[in-house]
């Protein structure tokens, strides 16, 4: 197990910030727990770019459910109309449906504009933290991308015509001279992991352990991670040490 002095980086991938959108805990907490490794933590700039491409893609479904739960209109024959309960729920519906309408209205206001989105603001203090290794793209990075989609080496983008999963391994096979946890969902990473620790240790000499957590991070450098963390990764209940 890695002792916090020992070198090592920690990248964390679009999707797992973008999960905050669905999480049920509190993101201050769980930022309070990222932020207790930002020393270790690289983020390659395009990663801004997909969380930005991406927000509102997630958001728009978010407006979209909540809207569909409006009750519609119903249609009360006269000789209903006499029953009070008839009168408490068509105030109680005309109620429940203007809260409906201000969260959309919230809502869309956090998708229009990002400074009204706490997500997309968590995510700028971790990509501004002076601690964080902001790794930026060039051209020729993007041409070697692109070089690597051509051959079909790992990891490939979902889309056909995009690059970002080849841009940002390539970025940090170029910037990189450490350990590295990488933290993802994506399958094109865990379903390569033996051909990217491969190449990893031939272009670096350097070991490269993929995670779709975390606390794992944390654990590998001996600090226990907060409860929030771990219900939010579902691994709350189990054996973390």
């Amino acid at each position: 197990m890695l002792h916090r002095d020992q070198m090592m980086k920690i990248l964390i991938d679009t999707n797992r910030y973008l999960d905050l959108y669905e999480s049920d805990e509190d993101t201050e907490d769980i930022l309070g727990d990222m932020l207790k490794f930002t020393d270790h933590l690289i983020f390659p700039d395009i990663i801004l770019d997909e969380f930005l491409r991406n927000r509102t893609r997630i958001l728009d479904r978010r407006i979209k459910q909540v809207a569909d739960t409006e009750v519609p209109p119903i249609r009360w024959p006269f000789f209903l109309r006499r029953y009070p309960g008839v009168s408490t729920l068509q105030q109680k519906a005309e109620e429940y449906n203007q809260a409906v309408s201000s969260v959309v209205a919230d809502l869309e206001k956090v998708a229009s504009d990002i400074e009204n989105d706490p997500i997309y603001r968590f995510l700028l203090r971790i990509y501004r933290d002076p601690g964080v290794m902001v790794l930026h793209r060039t051209d020729e990075l993007i041409e070697r991308a692109h070089r690597r989609k051509l051959i079909g080496n790992p990891p490939k983008s979902e889309a056909t015509s995009t690059i970002g999963d080849e841009l940002i391994w390539e970025t940090v096979l170029e910037s990189l001279n450490d350990d590295l946890i990488l933290i993802t969902r994506d399958y094109t990473y865990r379903n390569h992991a033996a051909f990217l620790v491969t190449e990893y240790r031939e272009r670096t000499g350097k070991v490269l352990t993929i995670t779709e957590y975390i606390s794992v991070a944390l654990e590998r450098m001996r600090i226990p991670p907060g409860e929030a963390l771990l219900r939010f990764e579902g691994r709350m209940g189990s054996n973390t040490g």
